[in-house]
């Protein structure tokens, strides 16, 4: 299995982008990355220009890391990016702003796309998570196209060009992350002190 982690994000409320910034004295990138080194044997990084530079100082080896092959089209670019780059049927998708990723989550979406060609959580009240999820690269690559071409941006657009999805409830995940910590981002100075705690719980630090 591939898994392409999205560095996108500028970060504009938190003062720097959002690969960069430092969570529980680490970048906040390199959480994803750990993650999927435990559930793929190819791990793709898609950044912008801007960033790119200061993500190969940090990233460890065995890591790829692309470039958008056009700014300024949102994450749909960055998943196509990945994709073409993917040498594997199956492909997790991850955006770099989730630190508390549970990797029993990550197996469990990469067993269930098997046979789809894209496996999405959803939560009770219709939400998509599509960035947190699992596509089959040649499908997927070929709806993204599609997308791109129809101007759209937005990860779900890819959707309605892709024949077979399963919808995973978030509720069957909670089995494998009770607080669903793993779909949880940040974008803000507050959710980013909220994730220090968490993982100062998580470490048994103290408060």
């Amino acid at each position: 299995m591939a898994a392409v982690i999205l560095a996108g994000g500028v970060g504009r409320r938190l003062g720097r982008p959002k690969p960069l910034i430092e969570l529980h004295g680490r970048p906040l990138i390199s959480y994803a990355v750990e993650a999927a080194l435990k559930v793929a044997d190819e791990v793709i990084i898609v950044s912008g220009r801007e960033v790119s530079k200061a993500l190969r100082d940090i990233l460890p080896g065995g890591v790829e890391l692309l470039e958008d092959l056009e700014e300024g089209y949102g994450p749909l670019m960055g998943l196509y990016t990945g994709l073409t780059a993917a040498h594997r049927s199956y492909a997790l998708t991850l955006p770099c702003d989730s630190p508390l990723l549970r990797v029993e989550v990550l197996r469990h979406l990469l067993k269930r796309v098997e046979g789809f060609d894209a496996a999405i959580p959803r939560w009770p009240n219709g939400y998509l998570e599509p960035l947190h999820a699992a596509y089959r690269v040649e499908t997927s690559l070929r709806a993204c196209r599609e997308s791109l071409m129809e101007g759209r941006r937005e990860m779900r657009a890819i959707l309605r060009h892709l024949n077979r999805v399963l919808y995973i409830s978030t509720e069957e995940l909670r089995a494998l992350d009770p607080e669903l910590h793993t779909f949880y981002n940040i974008n803000t100075p507050e959710e980013l002190e909220r994730a220090e705690e968490i993982m100062a719980v998580r470490n048994g630090d103290p408060l």
